[in-house]
């Protein structure tokens, strides 16, 4: 220990000499590392961090899927049921739902705020392993009719809205007009999901609901039993989806069973993101250590008559690869310092970025960060980087002073440079060239991507315009009620004579999110259907003035009047989309499409008009086919345009408008979710934005360091090759050949680099196939900018001390030996 402490001693009075190289080699290292830390932060947080519930590895969500519709849906109450009693591969199944409605009003002390509603199956918590923090969670009982007026508080919830008052079990709580008693309130971070601030008994859906196989309405969470893993339980749900297909064809066609595990419900599309930035950082701490392991190759070279010196004194090999080891560690260890610094300052912005992302569960954000695993592996790295990219060098120098090699050294005017370490560094020039390559061709592949997401045009004008939600409580008004639609008229004729105000509609759905409401139907004289066979659609209710407010065109037809909602006239407003695949050939306006097409007696509505394709399920899909109805629910998204020009109001300063309006009509109603559509565009893509702008910084700090590299060896070879410049020119070698030659030891290794990091970019762009959006992975212009960019930065990082070497004084270089 002492003898190691004496060698550290040392070694930082040596590196002190040297403040340039010690400077270099620790600001290197500290942006690989620190970058890295960051990324892998978020991979630990978000993919390998325990989640707070017990034993969660065997927690999973089984869900719906339907061979007309992308991704996973919903179940039914009913199959939610039938699993439960035909399964044998859990331990249990519990279901919850955040649906009809997502948000209850809560009424405190003669105010009103809205909360986000669960509703929860009696084993729910139990399944999680969550126990309160005070009272109790639900049992069984809780989940049947006459003993469900019962309510658990999040951790939140209680510190938000009651002060974190011990006092408030037993307390009874007006939700939406009707009283529940307070039993138990969750420990903070136990949530699920995170939204949650309140859970009501999954007894409180509605009946119709309950007795439904059309409505896909309940998500399913199971506990796995002990020795049965995913491939055994999918195939066990499989075989229950067959059954009920064949029991059920009508409602159950089509259908079947996903499983997958809760973390990757929780993550939802990030991980393939998360793994692409984390292997994208790992290429640039590889470029940091390679211009690292040139530095000390340069250092070691310089130092052989040093070596040689020690060695001739009687010095051992041992001692002197202590003493190169220390100096290894020193520098690496102070790297890896500064890099966790740099680490922990960019980890909130990393945050922020996390929380606009859509589909992570909001209670995986605050375990991001900096952690005893995560401090861990920046120290593993640092000792790797020592040992493998630092000590390797040194081992080479050293080896390499045998007796021979020692004499050499001692010789004067020797300067340590070999033809083999001129082919060590040139490969080091290959290597680093060629991670470059990688890791400049994806950013450049991502970032177009994400330009081209930019360019697609939503339908509709996303500027100026407000989206709120308002939810009218029960018993106090109910769905297409005259006192709900006179609300929801009187709110619009309010808000339209409002200052600043172009335009007011109300809608089903923000945009740019799925409606949650799809229909069967069947277009009158199409071909009869098998029973389950029917078309899917998305459904959406929305007022007059609509298509107006959202900058949607009339193709054909008209649009919905007042007069259409008031007399109950049921009618469709269909997208281009529905014309183009259900009604292709035929004028769609007068065509009549049946909805209700599950019950003996559907219901026959005529198409009034097309209007041009929104892209509600996100600029990264498709316009789906979309029906339009006239009306109005409990729940409304209101959506308001302000006026353009200097009198128009600010897009934000439309909440107050709104929420003044509606207090007008409504003194107790609340509003929320208020946002700029701007901002639900720009979180519908914070996913591509992270990942394009964290390559982007990627593919930066890796030219830079590709540059530094490149100088740093080539200056230090044309210092080592002095003398020969000198005589070469001596004996009638002009500068243009000096220059040659330096730009020819280069350039061989150079275009090494280019065409083995070339494969290896589009080898990587594979990886990253379901992250581009119309962008192919052998994207001609990101391998122009990756080549280019790379040929650009390798040049002018040769130039200096090419044109430096074709500056030798034949004179001096030989008078200096």
């Amino acid at each position: 220990m002492r003898n190691m402490l004496w060698e550290l001693r040392y070694a930082l009075r040596q590196l002190r000499k040297s403040p340039g190289f010690t400077i270099a080699v620790v600001l290197t290292l500290a942006l690989g590392v620190g970058a890295t830390t960051a990324i892998f932060s978020a991979v630990y947080g978000l993919l390998l961090k325990s989640l707070p519930f017990e034993d969660a590895g065997r927690i999973v969500a089984v869900a719906s899927t339907h061979a007309q519709v992308v991704g996973s849906i919903e179940a039914t109450f009913l199959d939610y049921e039938d699993w439960r009693a035909q399964q044998r591969s859990f331990t249990e199944l519990a279901a919850y739902t955040t649906r009809n409605p997502d948000t209850v009003s809560m009424r405190l002390d003669g105010n009103s705020e809205q909360v986000h509603r669960v509703l929860a199956s009696g084993n729910f918590f139990s399944l999680l392993g969550v126990r309160a923090r005070l009272g109790r969670t639900f049992t069984e009982q809780d989940d049947q009719p006459g003993h469900d007026a019962v309510v658990v508080l999040s951790g939140a919830a209680w510190q938000r809205y009651f002060g974190s008052d011990p006092g408030v079990l037993g307390r009874a709580l007006d939700l939406n007009g009707a009283s529940y008693t307070v039993v138990g309130v969750l420990p903070a971070g136990a949530a699920y999901p995170a939204e949650g601030e309140v859970w009501l008994p999954l007894s409180q859906i509605d009946g119709p609901t309950r007795a439904s196989r059309v409505w896909h309405s309940v998500k399913v969470l199971g506990r796995l039993r002990p020795g049965v893993d995913l491939a055994a339980a999918r195939a066990d749900m499989e075989t229950i989806a067959a059954r009920l297909q064949a029991a059920y064809p009508a409602t159950n066609r089509g259908e079947n069973v996903q499983i997958i595990p809760l973390r990757d419900q929780l993550v939802g599309t990030l991980r393939p993101a998360i793994l692409s930035l984390l292997g994208a950082v790992v290429l640039v701490l590889m470029i940091a250590c390679v211009n690292v392991a040139s530095l000390l190759l340069v250092r070691a070279s310089a130092q052989r008559r040093e070596v040689a010196v020690r060695q001739a004194l009687g010095a051992d090999r041992g001692r002197i690869f202590k003493q190169f080891l220390a100096q290894t560690l020193v520098l690496c260890l102070l790297g890896g310092v500064l890099g966790t610094v740099l680490a922990a300052v960019t980890l909130p912005l990393l945050r922020v970025a996390l929380s606009h992302t859509a589909g992570l569960d909001g209670s995986m954000i605050d375990s991001v960060g900096l952690s005893w695993p995560v401090l861990l592996f920046a120290l593993a790295v640092c000792i790797v980087t020592a040992v493998i990219f630092g000590l390797l060098p040194m081992v080479r120098g050293v080896a390499a002073a045998g007796e021979a090699a020692m004499m050499d050294a001692l010789k004067p005017g020797d300067r340590g440079s070999t033809g083999g370490h001129r082919w060590s560094r040139g490969a080091l020039i290959a290597g680093e060239i060629a991670i470059a390559v990688v890791v400049l061709f994806l950013g450049a592949l991502v970032m177009r991507s994400y330009a081209k997401l930019l360019a697609v045009d939503p339908g509709f004008h996303t500027d100026r315009l407000l989206s709120a939600e308002i939810w009218l409580p029960q018993p106090k008004y109910s769905d297409s009620s005259a006192n709900t639609t006179q609300f929801y008229e009187g709110l619009i004729d309010r808000l339209s004579n409002a200052p600043g105000v172009e335009g007011i509609a109300t809608t089903t759905q923000t945009p740019l999110k799925p409606s949650q409401v799809m229909t069967r139907f069947l277009v009158e004289g199409a071909p009869a259907l098998a029973p389950g066979a029917f078309p899917l659609a998305q459904m959406r209710f929305v007022s007059p003035g609509f298509f107006q407010t959202m900058g949607l065109r009339l193709v054909d037809g008209r649009v919905f009047t007042r007069q259409d909602v008031d007399q109950g006239v049921g009618e469709f407003v269909v997208n281009e989309a529905f014309a183009k695949r259900y009604l292709a050939g035929q004028p769609a306006v007068g065509r009549k499409v049946l909805i209700g097409v599950m019950t003996p007696q559907p219901v026959h509505w005529p198409v009034i008009g097309v209007v041009t394709d929104a892209h509600d399920l996100g600029v990264d899909s498709e316009a789906q086919p979309e029906l339009y109805m006239p009306g109005y629910g409990l729940h409304a998204v209101v959506m308001i345009r302000a006026k353009a020009g200097s009198e128009g109001q600010d897009v934000q300063s439309m909440i107050a408008t709104l929420r003044g309006a509606v207090h007008e009509l409504d003194a107790g109603q609340p509003i929320y979710n208020a946002q700029a559509v701007n901002e639900v565009l720009s979180d519908s893509l914070a996913r591509q934005r992270m990942t394009a702008v964290l390559l982007g910084i990627f593919a930066g700090v890796a030219l830079v360091l590709a540059a530094i590299g490149i100088y740093g060896v080539l200056s230090y070879s044309v210092a080592q090759r002095t003398r020969e410049i000198g005589v070469r020119m001596a004996v009638g070698a002009g500068r243009g050949d000096v220059l040659r030659l330096v730009l020819r030891q280069v350039g061989v290794f150079a275009m090494a680099g280019l065409a083995i990091g070339l494969c290896g970019a589009i080898g990587s762009a594979r990886l990253m196939r379901g992250l581009l959006f119309q962008t192919s992975t052998l994207d001609a212009a990101s391998v122009s900018i990756a080549l280019g960019g790379l040929a650009v930065v390798a040049a002018l990082a040769v130039s200096l001390p090419a044109w430096r070497a074709a500056s030798v004084n034949p004179t001096e270089a030989l008078r200096s030996e």
